[in-house]
């Protein structure tokens, strides 16, 4: 464990000191967590919101744990509450979030004929794939996951500021 000087909002706040672990120990354990759980993690955070924000993974460095939170936009937390978080994966929610429940995402475009089928269709999506809906958009879940790695470059430009706190 080492000590981090971490400041508050304003001079008048000061800064607190608190303890982290050593930044090899920290970089072993996200070097040995699997991308894709992680980014699955993050994914069902994210589809339980409709309004505009940011679901996220993150490591904590003052003792290793793997949370999953989100955060409104516009919203931030104290750096006393918030330090330690090392980010894994985000997602946006609200605008701009990923949305399964399309065409695009749930048809198989190189199928001529589930495509004419789909045009001709005058329900929903979920209605015209039944009983196949929910495990296409797992599909697509898994699939995104599989592709889905670390940004280590964000990762240690966290790991810097963190490490150099101290």
């Amino acid at each position: 464990m080492i000590k981090v000087q971490i400041s508050g909002y304003s001079r008048s706040e000061g800064t607190r000191e608190f303890e982290i672990l050593d930044r090899e120990a920290l970089e072993n354990m996200i070097d040995d967590l699997d991308p894709a759980d992680i980014y699955r993690r993050t994914f069902r955070m994210a589809d339980g919101y409709s309004h505009s924000g940011t679901a996220y993974t993150y490591i904590d460095a003052r003792d290793g744990s793997i949370h999953t939170c989100w955060i409104g936009s516009n919203s931030f937390n104290h750096p006393w509450d918030s330090f330690y978080e090392i980010w894994l994966c985000h997602l946006t929610t609200g605008t701009g979030a990923i949305d399964l429940d399309t065409v695009e995402c749930l048809l198989d475009a190189g199928d001529p004929d589930e495509m004419k089928r789909w045009w001709e269709f005058e329900g929903s999506l979920e209605e015209f794939l039944g009983e196949e809906y929910e495990e296409r958009k797992e599909n697509v879940i898994e699939w995104d996951a599989s592709e889905y790695s670390f940004n280590w470059e964000h990762i240690c430009l966290q790991l810097d500021e963190l490490y150099d706190a101290r």
